[in-house]
């Protein structure tokens, strides 16, 4: 029977099922009554259950429910038309199957006793966590490859997670990020452990753990995990060596799952072997230039190794492999070594890393980029890949993708620079500010992001003022690009507003009197140099020109030159008598606003005289006072930053 007759099966058995519990519910209600009525029953917390009247009906309320999101799954994974289907995963096709199966098992109404079937509405009360877990890496089924989920804090990857381990499926291994990777035989459970196989200890390991239930509980839940591995792999590597003795087999001992883990661990670490002794106190023990010492003595890198290979060792063939945090304890360079080197071990599985690590994400060349677009609690998640086409380079890809804040691109090369630092101090509760160079890759990246088909972040650009023309500033706002009133950054820091703002902090007594006389050692500076700045004003009018110029007719060689001459025919030498001109007017009117759009002497000014007449250190104060001032942060908005205040 193939898988499409399965689940035509599986639908006439729940059909079945509905109308025998619609037929027999009053038979159903007499049991569930003389049942709980006449014997004593256990919640899950080991309390008496006392029976209500009025009990039953609820029961059975919910029992039809779980019947009916049975048969809305079946006909969802109909509608996939993934089965059969080349574009499938191997991995989605195992999981789908397995599930079929239990199904198909569990209706099988002929095979129960009558009373058996009666009872076992006492049981049919939730939806199996396993369909939502399908229903969630059904988004990820035809993607042929491995996966690095990437979202914003809020973005639902902490219940992603959280649902994936709810399930019960051990083609499902969720790899949970340990907090505490410690051995320790001081605890019950521990033999308990013993007596379980790997994939007892696989299936545990995918069950949810909710913090929120029992904060003790999930503590030792964690801190045994690390215990539980290296229990269950050393059960598993005896019964092996026992198994190949009595038969008289040759012992392979790379087959078992301890043999795999050591070998990765080698690879790595290959000044440290790693041994299983038979004494119980000593356990696993490190080796180490012929001195030997117990697990514990690792750091927590090399814990944090064996902890990852034994757990995607032991993950079931064609199963997915999701792991949470895959950098925890583990720098960059020996997290990309890794995961390379489990990424071929297990080649037959798909791994989802859920991260938000930029260094994780760049150092993956052949994972598909996902990021979690919308989420809606409890178990909605909206997905999209990023296009190999994107033009965001991939460091920058991951802060945009990261963020649920619109985006402010600005001028800086890192996040060292003063426009990186002026503008998060400003915008930072509204926007993720991200520097990504001048003035035209500003530009450039708020372009694709607008663009994007696919990214419905929202972004703007900053920039510095450089004398554009008003032509200009007037086309970048229709870009979502805002030109700064300001030449350059450093002269909004000496603007009326910020001065006016430090020396009342500082120097209230003192205010006016410094702010005047830097303004006076301002205007000798400015005349001084007007000529340099009017020559770097031209220099960038000339830029602008070149920039917006095109070559229309091309059809022969001398219309390009043609055209090229009256590129060329620009004239420089009135451009700069402009603009000399107009510093000579702003130095007479004593126009300090003017001043600021003008001057590009940052060094002069801000790293000189204001440090000198206004306060030492004057830019990183300025800086300071507007991230703690929310007056001053505000004032700077209303005046500078309109677009910062809407919504």
């Amino acid at each position: 029977m193939d898988v499409n007759e399965q689940l035509e099966q599986i639908k006439k058995l729940l059909h079945t099922h509905l109308e025998k519990m619609e037929k027999d519910k009053s038979e159903l209600a007499t049991l569930y009554t003389k049942t709980f009525y006449t014997r004593k029953w256990y919640d899950e917390k080991g309390d008496e259950h006392p029976y209500k009247e009025n009990e039953f009906d609820s029961l059975y309320k919910i029992n039809v429910e779980y019947m009916k999101r049975q048969l809305i799954f079946v006909e969802k994974v109909q509608n996939m038309q993934l089965i059969g289907n080349n574009k499938i995963s191997k991995q989605m096709e195992s999981l789908l199957l397995e599930c079929i199966e239990r199904m198909n098992n569990e209706f099988q109404l002929d095979t129960q006793p009558e009373d058996m079937y009666l009872y076992d509405i006492s049981w049919h009360t939730e939806y199996p966590q396993e369909y939502v877990a399908i229903f969630l890496l059904e988004k990820f089924a035809n993607v042929q490859g491995n996966i690095v989920l990437i979202g914003g804090n809020g973005s639902g990857k902490s219940s992603l997670v959280k649902t994936l381990k709810g399930n019960d499926r051990e083609n499902i291994s969720v790899i949970p990020a340990q907090k505490t990777l410690y051995f320790s035989l001081n605890d019950t459970n521990m033999f308990a452990t013993r007596a379980k196989d790997l994939e007892m200890v696989l299936l545990e390991n995918n069950i949810d753990r909710s913090k929120s239930n029992d904060d003790y509980d999930y503590f030792q839940f964690q801190n045994r995990q690390f215990t539980k591995l290296i229990v269950a792999m050393k059960k598993q590597y005896t019964e092996y060596l026992i198994s190949c003795e009595e038969n008289d087999i040759m012992a392979e001992k790379d087959k078992t799952i301890f043999g795999k883990m050591r070998d990765v661990f080698a690879m790595i670490f290959p000044d440290i072997k790693l041994h299983f002794r038979e004494e119980a106190d000593e356990y696993l023990l490190c080796e180490k230039a012929g001195s030997f010492y117990p697990v514990n003595g690792l750091s927590e890198g090399e814990k944090a190794v064996i902890y990852y290979a034994a757990n995607v060792m032991m993950a079931k063939e064609n199963s997915f492999i999701v792991v949470d945090e895959p950098e925890t304890y583990l720098n960059p360079s020996l997290t990309n070594i890794l995961w390379d080197i489990l990424l071929k071990q297990r080649c037959d599985c798909q791994f989802i890393f859920i991260t938000h690590s930029i260094d994780f994400v760049l150092g993956r060349n052949f994972e598909k980029i996902a990021w979690i677009k919308k989420f809606e609690y409890p178990e909605t998640w909206d997905f999209d890949f990023v296009d190999n086409s994107f033009e965001l380079p991939k460091t920058l890809m991951t802060e945009v993708l990261g963020s649920k804040k619109p985006i402010a691109f600005c001028e800086g090369d890192d996040k060292s620079s003063r426009d990186y630092q002026v503008y998060r101090a400003i915008l930072e509760d509204k926007y993720t500010v991200i520097p990504v160079g001048g003035h035209l890759e500003v530009i450039k990246n708020c372009d694709v992001i607008n663009q994007s088909r696919w990214l419905s972040q929202e972004s703007i650009g900053i920039i510095d003022g450089d004398n554009f023309s008003e032509e200009k500033i007037q086309k970048l706002r229709g870009k979502n690009v805002y030109v700064l009133p300001f030449n350059e950054i450093e002269m909004f820091l000496v603007s009326e507003e910020i001065m006016e703002h430090m020396m009342e902090c500082i120097y209230p007594t003192e205010k006016e009197k410094r702010i005047e006389t830097f303004k006076e050692k301002f205007w000798e500076i400015i005349k001084k140099e007007k000529k340099s700045v009017a020559l770097t004003s031209t220099k960038q009018a000339v830029d602008e020109h070149i920039q917006k110029q095109k070559i229309e007719q091309y059809d022969s060689v001398e219309h390009i030159e043609e055209n090229l001459k009256n590129i060329a025919g620009y004239n420089v030498q009135e451009t700069y008598e402009n603009k000399l001109n107009n510093i000579e007017q702003i130095i007479e009117e004593k126009d300090y606003r003017k001043l600021l759009i003008v001057c590009n002497l940052k060094k002069e000014i801000t790293k000189g005289v204001a440090n000198v007449q206004l306060d030492a250190n004057y830019e990183e104060k300025v800086i300071h006072q507007i991230m703690v001032s929310q007056r001053l942060k505000e004032t700077l908005r209303k005046v500078y930053f309109e677009f910062a205040n809407n919504g």
